[in-house]
């Protein structure tokens, strides 16, 4: 998936809704951005930290899975 977008005035950059969509991304999420030689990434930020959690395949003691 390859979208190009622009650098608004501000420096706010919009995701195209099917990027969004396929992320499941809603207004407020955080997104971490790094920077890795001529590349910008960004990843969704973990909502709870349980769901990071989660993502690496553990779940703290006493939680149920979400």
């Amino acid at each position: 998936m390859a979208d190009i977008v622009k650098i608004g005035r501000h420096g706010q950059v919009v995701l195209p809704r099917r990027v969004r969509a396929a992320f499941g991304l809603q207004e407020g999420d955080q997104l971490v951005l790094t920077v890795e030689d001529e590349s910008i990434i960004l990843k969704r930020k973990a909502r709870r930290f349980a769901e990071y959690l989660d993502t690496l395949g553990r779940i703290p003691a006493g939680r149920p899975r979400p």
